[in-house]
């Protein structure tokens, strides 16, 4: 009877744990991490977002700093593998025009679960001698996707690129939780930080409280964030353009850097 009782236990206290193990795989969050230079390391979630959600498809929204050659609708949509059409209508823009440089850019895109992770696929064909996963992950796709998820999902050894060479680059891209879709969160977007941001701008950029960043990427208020690494940003409604104003500096005794603000759209 003693033996009994025991096994059942044991076995109530398995089910609770599998219970709550099943119920934080659909309800965390994502996790942010700023280690992405070390293309070496072990650590699962540089590979992508976790498939936490019960959508194993969405729309969802990256970011992208338009630079030569990428800086019109063709040409970054070329690289990230989205369609013009949809880049300019996104970003109301002129599907043939230049884009300033530096300009922030929305990229629609259609993401969905790859094996544990969430991504959207595309191809990049390398063609320079210098070229590693490295420079193809940080420079030309602005760590939108990581050296270790590039390493993971190629079969070259990071020794053996030659130029012509085709890869395939996971961009990083996530799904609502069921919590996030309960609060009214439809997109998640992933922003590339820059230098001067901090939670409370980004917040201010796409008008959402701070704290849903916090909780959709595990930050306390005291976590750290770096330029050059991604941020999953919660969103209520479809966006439409990101701007940026540069605020005159005026002189004085304490002249800080150069600041800006900046305004987010979110369309209806």
């Amino acid at each position: 009877m003693e033996t009994s009782t025991l096994l059942y236990l044991i076995f109530s206290l398995f089910v609770v744990l599998f219970l709550r193990i099943s119920h934080l795989s659909v309800e965390a969050q994502q996790t942010y991490s700023d280690r992405q230079l070390n293309c070496y390391n072990n650590i699962n979630y540089m590979n992508g977002y976790f498939c936490n959600s019960v959508q194993l498809s969405c729309e969802a929204y990256l970011s992208f700093r338009s630079n030569f050659p990428y800086n019109s609708p063709a040409t970054i949509g070329l690289l990230l593998g989205s369609e013009p059409s949809l880049i300019a209508e996104a970003n109301d823009i002129s599907n043939y025009g230049t884009i300033p440089t530096d300009t922030q850019i929305l990229i629609p895109v259609n993401c969905s679960c790859s094996g544990p992770y969430y991504q959207y696929n595309t191809s990049y064909k390398l063609s320079g001698r210098d070229e590693t996963y490295f420079t193809v992950a940080n420079n030309t796709y602005q760590g939108l996707t990581t050296c270790q998820a590039m390493m993971a999902q190629n079969s070259y050894g990071d020794r053996n690129l030659t130029v012509g060479l085709n890869l395939v680059v996971p961009l990083r891209c996530a799904c609502p939780t069921s919590n996030q879709a309960a609060a009214g969160i439809e997109y998640l977007l992933t922003y590339m930080i820059t230098w001067g941001d901090s939670v409370s701008s980004i917040a201010e950029l796409f008008g959402v409280e701070p704290q849903s960043i916090l909780d959709a990427n595990q930050l306390s208020e005291e976590s750290l964030i770096f330029p050059f690494t991604p941020i999953l940003i919660p969103l209520k409604g479809r966006p439409s353009t990101i701007q940026r104003v540069r605020r005159p500096v005026f002189a004085s005794v304490d002249m800080g850097a150069a600041s800006e603000t900046s305004i987010f759209c979110i369309g209806a």
